[in-house]
């Protein structure tokens, strides 16, 4: 080092380096090492009288890496070349005992005393300090911090994935397209592939869903179908679960171990088609009752299920547990309201030469069923009664409802002086009185042969879609006049009867509006459709003319759908 006129002062420099928690190692202009400190021997190992005199460059070098030898002109010598300063964050050194040790360093020149420099620090270069730290520690907690984070950031990530399947499951109440976007949300974010095992509700088994982050549609859907039995007493882990037990994670051969069962022997087929090393089977299982089983599985090694895995896989399992038994209540809901509905829509006259024909459509939509009907009766001076009608609302109690409108309707028209208008003015004012059903549209009319010969209409329309007449030759004509809907008297006002002679071979059609009202389209648009298709049809036989004209307009499913056609004879 340079030299010190104070010698004292040069003792105190001694002494703060030899306490110094940092490493100091003094070389001279040949590389030799001239100064130690105990905290380089901490460090590395070698003792004061060790590293005295030895050159750095064959005594104190970075670890060589991948099996390559060290530089031949160690880095921390570069300072004595060119006199620069130079550091590193964190190298690998080797200790004394031949472990690697991580440092982080920085080097100094040291000037000679040069009376012809012109400014402190320049020079000739006569050594070089280079002051060592242990990183490990810091390494150690930077490391920690970073798995830290990357705990948190998969937390995170896991419970986004749960909210997004409680999200996208809870959109829907059909149970098969529950299943469907189970798999899909599943895959690959918690395993290689996944399955559903569903309990019917008849008792049988089904492979309802699977799928596979490599196979394709067709590779996975030979897998899906029925199942065997559930057995009475369970070993496989698939019956277990299946059987209300806990959730299992398995090896790749857990099936195999129960050949006689047939269950698990199907399990173990599916095990080896998935290539699968691990799997974990939760129960669908909410209010008590098991539904199913999700099965995720993973196909590459080194991969498995921890605490933290079962505990998020749990958590959907009881989600779409829970998606499942509402679907299964609003399903038997719709069924028992469909029933209901199917039941009250009586098997259509065939008055004199007319021909009657109605369809009934019940909603796509699970809980969605109810309120429209048709009827067709004879009245008491033998003309024929034809209703349309909507009652407000979609489920059981609009079911309910619309059997209480539609019988009232019978009865209050069956008086032979009743013209649609009055019969529709008398509903009003006995819904109002009598039943709890609050708004309703409906068409009902009136057809007899006059004595003329001619089939002639009589209608009254109560805030419902207009008739459509459709002729022979294709012609079409909406019959526009109506008035206000039914089940509030004190707004409706009156409504016009309208009276149409009917032509020969003729269709009439009453609809309800799940025909024409599809979300996202006009009215309009879709009124002037049902002209265009009605008039294409118009010379087929009437069953086949509703048949295809449903398939023509391709109701979306959100409402009822309910339609009643009269063809006059020839």
């Amino acid at each position: 080092m340079s030299g010190s006129r104070d010698g004292r002062a040069g003792e105190d420099h001694a002494g703060l380096v030899e306490a110094m928690n940092s490493g100091v190692v003094a070389v001279n202009a040949a590389g030799r090492i001239t100064a130690w400190n105990p905290r380089a021997r901490q460090l590395l190992g070698y003792t004061r009288d060790e590293a005295l005199g030895r050159s750095l460059d064959g005594f104190l070098h970075r670890a060589a890496e991948d099996g390559l030898p060290a530089e031949r002109h160690c880095r921390l010598l570069r300072t004595l070349r060119s006199g620069v300063p130079d550091h590193a964050d964190g190298d690998p050194f080797t200790h004394r005992d031949g472990r690697q040790v991580m440092l982080s360093w920085s080097s100094a020149p040291i000037y000679a005393d040069d009376p012809a420099a012109e400014e402190p620090g320049t020079g000739t270069v006569a050594g070089a300090v280079i002051v060592l730290q242990d990183v490990a520690g810091r390494y150690r907690i930077e490391r920690e911090r970073h798995d830290q984070m990357a705990q948190v950031r998969r937390a995170n990530s896991r419970l986004e994935l749960v909210a997004e399947i409680t999200t996208v499951l809870s959109s829907t109440l059909d149970e098969d397209e529950v299943l469907r976007r189970l798999v899909r949300l599943v895959v690959p974010a918690l395993g290689d592939w996944a399955e559903v095992d569903l309990l019917v509700p008849d008792g049988r088994i089904e492979r309802a869903a699977a799928t596979h982050h490599e196979l394709s549609p067709n590779d996975i859907a030979a897998l899906e179908g029925p199942l065997p039995p559930l057995p009475r007493t369970p070993r496989g882990p698939l019956a277990r679960v299946l059987h209300g037990g806990a959730t299992l994670i398995v090896g790749g051969d857990a099936a195999r171990r129960y050949p006689d069962e047939p269950l698990a022997a199907a399990q173990h087929e599916l095990f080896q088609f998935m290539d699968a090393r691990t799997a974990i089977i939760t129960p669908l299982a909410a209010r008590g009752e098991t539904y199913g089983a999700l099965t995720l599985g993973h196909s590459r090694p080194g991969h498995g299920y921890g605490p933290d895995d079962r505990l998020v896989v749990e958590d959907i399992a009881r989600r779409t547990g829970l998606v499942l038994a509402n679907a299964r209540l609003f399903a038997a809901q719709r069924n028992t309201a469909e029933a209901m509905q199917r039941s009250l829509l009586t098997p259509l006259p065939q008055p004199d030469d007319l021909q009657l024909q109605a369809r009934y459509l019940p909603a796509a939509r699970v809980g969605w069923v109810g309120g429209d009907w048709y009827d067709a009766f004879p009245l008491a001076d033998g003309a024929t009664g034809l209703v349309i009608g909507d009652i407000v609302g979609h489920d059981l109690h609009a079911a309910s409802r619309m059997a209480q409108v539609r019988n009232m309707l019978r009865a209050l028209a069956w008086h032979p002086d009743a013209s649609p208008s009055t019969v529709l003015a008398r509903l009003d004012a006995v819904m109002d009185a009598v039943s709890d059903a609050e708004l309703a549209t409906a068409v009902f009319a009136r057809t007899a042969k006059t004595t003329e010969g001619v089939w002639r209409l009589q209608w009254c329309n109560a805030g419902h879609p207009p008739p459509l007449l459709i002729g022979q030759d294709g012609d079409t004509t909406f019959l526009d006049e109506h008035g206000m809907l039914l089940g509030n008297p004190d707004l409706t006002g009156g409504r016009p009867d309208g009276t149409r002679d009917l032509p020969p071979l003729s269709t009439l059609l009453l609809y309800t509006d799940g025909l024409i009202e599809t979300r996202g389209t006009d009215l309009t648009d879709s009124l002037t459709g049902l002209r265009r298709h009605s008039a294409h049809l118009a010379r087929l036989p009437l069953p086949e003319l509703c048949d295809r004209l449903l398939e023509r307009m391709e109701p979306n499913g959100d409402d009822d759908v309910a339609i009643l056609a009269l063809r006059v004879p020839g």
